[in-house]
């Protein structure tokens, strides 16, 4: 008799045990609401996904350009709304390092360094190398009004010595240590065998009349390609210290110690590098941008997991290429997400319906009017749509999936020019161009809708909708794809009902406890209909659901009726 139990045929009696952890299956839901801008700065790395916690670090990464001017606006768009816990930035510009050399006495490449900092403000990097007070070396980076500095930057490696007869000598390079007795070889050890100082000196202290002993902690540290080099250097009698300067000065540039440069030490070097008074790095720039770096940009935000992307820019053909990102990523790639565009000021309202109109998506919204606000020097300034339409999207980033932006206020000082509500703004919304307004109680959103042009269906006119719809899709998507691979079978089936269930049920837990995107009562719940079916390997999985959708018109109907009564004297 046999049984067969948690993968195991078991033969000699025992008794098994298996948990079954299924039903401890995080049910919380797993999307984010995160904002994603691209665009031109003057720092930071080019085409990676900066993400910023706070303003601050913002300007320390980007230092300035239209792409830290969004990010701010971003951060702060509204105090009825709030602001993103996060945002994504890609640097578009192609900026490059600066670099510079350091040479050792005999004018021999022996560390290379090159800016952290990208663009053309890291020319302004220099170098200094001095002799150590005491001992080794100090180096010194410097970049405006900071600097770092290390004095007496040495590493003592070990020390060796000969007590047998004749006179020995060590030889180091960064790949081999060779000992001689008379001049004849008596070892010659490959350090890619013995990679650390604690090895290479266990090696040295098994040669007949040869002892060794780490020194200063200095075990761990690397021997093969860290050691400085020796030629026949005598160890006969006398300890001798064999050191790791180079080395030294490499690993303290690329310390937490230090932050304008990185350093790479160059083959074959095994000398520290001559002094040098303040020496600048070159090479860095800021690179010439085309489309092709903005559509690298884009191509770098499909592996990263945001809900909003917004181009830095008032170019007709970059709003398209964001707005095929934003499709292509809500249905090849299964990451919904959307985008909000801006023109560049002075467009009129018939430019911006145009534009619209050719963009014509339920995934891209798009504003046309610039506003005015205080600029880094405290100068109050014009500033683009596209710096808008980075502001729109971090409101709509700081709030809960499926809430409308309609008649939500904006931090801004001005409008670029005063659209009459509805004259203007009725053309405006009918042509597909998000609009705002200046009202007596603040600069607000008129009606938060996409270009979306092709008929009147609230999720693809209402950005709120729409967004919540996507919620929706990607939670219970996400939750059910646990059952990919797994058996077929009446267990299955009932556990993707189950896990669909239970996270519609969180999708329509309200405000302030859950999301609220979809909504219902008892008469019509937020949710019902659940049907799961199995053909072949495909399981299917229906519901129907209600998004939230917002409330835009309060009509009031006041019914006049003409007073009646009766009056008697006294």
């Amino acid at each position: 008799m046999t049984v067969f139990f948690n993968g195991r045929l078991w033969v000699s009696p025992a008794t098994m045990s298996v948990v079954d952890d299924t039903a401890m299956a995080n049910r919380n839901l797993s999307v984010g609401n995160v904002v994603a801008l691209i665009g031109r700065a003057g720092g930071g790395e080019p085409n990676k996904a900066l993400r910023f916690g706070n303003p601050s670090q913002a300007i320390e990464t980007l230092r300035s350009g239209e792409l830290l001017t969004a990010v701010l606006k971003a951060f702060d768009p509204s105090s009825q709304t709030g602001g993103p816990a996060e945002v994504v930035a890609v640097r578009v510009n192609p900026a490059l390092q600066s670099l510079l050399t350091l040479e050792d006495a005999a004018a021999n490449n022996v560390i290379s360094l090159k800016s952290t900092d990208y663009g053309l403000h890291t020319n302004q990097i220099k170098v200094k190398v001095e002799s150590g007070s005491v001992v080794g070396k100090k180096v010194t980076t410097d970049f405006g009004l900071a600097y770092y500095s290390e004095d007496n930057i040495h590493r003592n490696a070990f020390s060796i010595a000969y007590v047998g007869a004749g006179a020995a000598t060590i030889s180091v390079t960064n790949s081999t240590v060779s000992l001689k007795v008379d001049a004849a070889a008596v070892a010659t050890i490959a350090l890619a065998d013995y990679p650390t100082v604690q090895q290479l000196v266990d090696r040295i202290n098994v040669i007949a009349d040869f002892t060794a002993d780490v020194l200063d902690g200095n075990g761990n540290q690397e021997a093969l390609n860290g050691l400085d080099s020796l030629t026949d250097q005598a160890v006969t009698g006398t300890p001798y210290t064999v050191t790791a300067n180079l080395q030294a000065i490499v690993d303290w540039i690329n310390s937490t110690s230090e932050g304008f440069v990185t350093a790479t030490r160059e083959a074959n070097a095994g000398a520290v590098p001559a002094n040098i008074g303040y020496t600048y790095l070159s090479g860095g720039s800021d690179g010439v941008v085309t489309n092709a770096e903005w559509q690298n940009a884009f191509t770098t935000l499909q592996t990263v997991d945001v809900q909003w992307v917004v181009p830095v820019s008032g170019d007709s053909s970059i709003h398209a290429m964001a707005d095929t990102h934003v499709a292509f990523m809500s249905n090849v790639g299964r990451m919904e997400r959307r985008a909000i565009v801006g023109m560049v000021s002075g467009t009129t309202d018939d430019a911006a319906i145009d534009a619209a109109k050719a963009i014509n998506s339920d995934r891209t919204s798009l504003v046309h009017l610039g506003f005015y606000d205080y600029d880094a020097n405290g100068k109050l300034v014009l500033m683009e749509p596209y710096i808008l339409a980075a502001l729109l999207a971090g409101a709509f980033s700081g709030v809960n999936p499926g809430t409308a932006l309609t008649n939500k206020t904006i931090k801004v000082r001005g409008l670029e020019r005063d659209l009459r509500n509805p004259t203007d703004t009725d053309q405006l919304i009918n042509g597909g161009v998000l609009c705002v307004e200046n009202t007596n109680s603040g600069f607000k959103v008129v009606k938060s809708i996409s270009t979306w042009l092709v008929n009147d269906n609230y999720n693809r006119v209402e950005v709120s909708t729409g967004v919540a719809t996507d919620f929706v899709a990607r939670n219970v998507r996400q939750a059910l794809d646990v059952l990919r691979g797994e058996r077929g079978n009446p267990i299955t089936l009932s556990r993707a009902v189950s896990i669909a269930e239970s996270t519609l049920r969180e999708l329509a837990r309200p405000e302030p406890q859950g999301l609220g995107v979809i909504v219902g009562d008892v008469a019509n719940p937020a949710y019902k209909n659940i049907v799961a079916s199995l053909e072949g390997d495909v399981l299917r999985v229906e519901f129907q659901c209600s998004p939230v959708i917002p409330v835009n018109y309060i009509p009031v109907t006041i019914f006049a009726v003409p007073y009646s009564g009766t009056a008697t004297a006294a």
